[in-house]
């Protein structure tokens, strides 16, 4: 509740610090900008905006902003052909174990997957909101 309410600067009544990392990190989403990208726009919008200002720094810093309300995901690398999740006892393969298809994009750096799967775990979510005596009332 304090971070919904937090000022995103001083003055600032349109946006929380909160729903505007929610806005920024949606145009991030919906546009595909690369998280280096977003940084950079970060960066700008914290000397753009009035001091002192609440704006995360990085992409990681507003990412963990969300996991911290427990609104974050976890990713989690699929087989290109959905056959496979490569998680648990699958974790550390590198090919699918149905179809051959190698896990990443370029086999020989590892680094980034073919497919990723974002998973947005239920309990942490329902914690959060059932955390307000007035959500969790029966009717």
């Amino acid at each position: 509740k304090k971070e919904a309410k937090r000022h995103l600067y001083h003055g600032c009544t349109k946006f929380s610090r909160f729903s505007f990392v929610v806005k920024l990190l949606h145009l991030k989403s919906s546009h595909r900008i690369t998280n280096s990208a977003f940084t950079d726009i970060l960066k700008l919008l914290v000397e753009a905006f009035p001091q002192p200002n609440t704006l995360p720094k990085s992409y990681e810093e507003a990412k963990n902003l969300l996991k911290e309300l427990g609104l974050g995901y976890e990713s989690i690398h699929v087989c290109f052909n959905n056959y496979i999740l490569f998680r648990k006892q699958y974790a550390k393969h590198d090919n699918c174990l149905v179809c051959g298809m190698s896990r990443w994009k370029d086999p020989t750096r590892k680094k980034i997957p073919q497919k990723v799967l974002r998973h947005f775990p239920l309990v942490p979510r329902l914690k959060r909101m059932f955390l307000s005596r007035k959500n969790s009332r029966r009717s």
